[in-house]
């Protein structure tokens, strides 16, 4: 059974996805900037068997309310918060890619005993200057032509050549989920980005944690182990033939780390 609602959170509703067995443990998934909580559609299908499965659009993205403004990490780690809050849920195992691996770590930092394991994949956890200087660029490009500005490129980056060259079913989906993403929710968000700064505190990230990083990610591949060997006893792994969304690109051995790390548990 699948049980969908907006949730009032602070000063937005946020959309939810509620499947999976009553009484399992929770799992909750975060999705990058510029997609949606259907992002982890192939994810869902397989934990859903052992899992209850809590997927939401984040703020500005999908279905939840887009505020104009800039976003901070306070408030989208406080989105989190609130929505276990209103749906009773005490600890989850949360994974979350690229914006929402980013999201993960500052949810681990400030409430670790509402985390019962963190998956990271694909992200980041500072911002130098040439990351300022990519949302900037952007971001100019959105305000002065919309969305549409920045397909190409950011396709570019999130899947490797020969995925994009092949087009298809997965590309098109992608495709329509960026330029669905409503312009207040990518410059609130990209604000938040140009501020991440969660890597110096990485040495006191308690809960559990595993790294997951497509090997063709640009920088992610060799950042995500800098940040593997700053978390003590966390786990790196590494997805042969898969870009920035390696959930998407290489679901099958995405979903078996998945699975393996949180129900080893």
């Amino acid at each position: 059974m699948i049980v969908e609602e907006k949730i009032q959170v602070g000063d937005i509703k946020i959309n939810t996805r509620i499947e999976g067995p009553s009484g399992a443990p929770w799992v909750t998934f975060c999705h990058s900037l510029a997609t949606d909580l259907t992002m982890f559609d192939e994810q869902a299908v397989e934990l859903t068997k052992n899992f209850r499965v809590l997927r939401y659009d984040r703020r500005g993205h999908g279905q939840t309310d887009a505020p104009r403004g800039s976003y901070t990490w306070d408030e989208m780690i406080g989105d989190i918060i609130g929505l276990w809050d209103e749906l009773g849920v005490e600890n989850s195992h949360y994974v979350g890619l690229s914006m929402g691996g980013m999201t993960g770590l500052g949810l681990a930092l400030q409430h670790p005993e509402r985390l019962m394991s963190l998956t990271a994949c694909d992200c980041r956890a500072d911002a130098p200057a040439f990351f300022r200087d990519m949302w900037n660029a952007r971001q100019s490009g959105v305000k002065n032509q919309g969305m549409a500005s920045i397909v190409d490129m950011t396709l570019a980056t999130w899947f490797t050549e020969d995925r994009v060259s092949k087009g298809g079913k997965l590309i098109d989906r992608v495709r329509e989920m960026i330029l669905a993403t409503h312009i207040n929710g990518y410059l609130g968000s990209t604000d938040a980005l140009k501020e991440l700064n969660f890597k110096r505190h990485l040495d006191k990230l308690k809960p559990r944690t595993q790294f997951i990083v497509g090997a063709n990610d640009g920088p992610h591949p060799e950042e995500m182990e800098t940040m593997h060997k700053l978390v003590e006893g966390s786990t790196f792994n590494v997805i042969e033939n898969a870009a920035h969304l390696s959930n998407l690109e290489q679901p099958e051995e995405f979903n078996s780390l998945i699975a393996e790390f949180i129900g080893n548990h």
